[in-house]
């Protein structure tokens, strides 16, 4: 069994890659794959790393 990470950083949750990455993991999971799905527009998070590196940041997962 395949293991698969799909990541979609496209922020338009109606884009052509939403549709794209959409149809591969139904495909994948058809043909038996362990899948995982991160739409990095759905991360909860401070992208601006206001602290740098000098603090762990935390991401929450939906």
């Amino acid at each position: 069994m395949k293991n698969i990470l799909v990541i979609n950083g496209h922020p338009d949750k109606e884009s052509f890659n939403e549709a794209v990455a959409q149809s591969y993991l139904k495909s994948a999971i058809t043909a038996g794959a362990e899948m995982r799905y991160i739409a990095i527009r759905e991360l909860k998070f401070n992208p601006n790393l206001q602290f740098g590196y000098r603090m762990v940041q935390a991401v929450l997962f939906n």
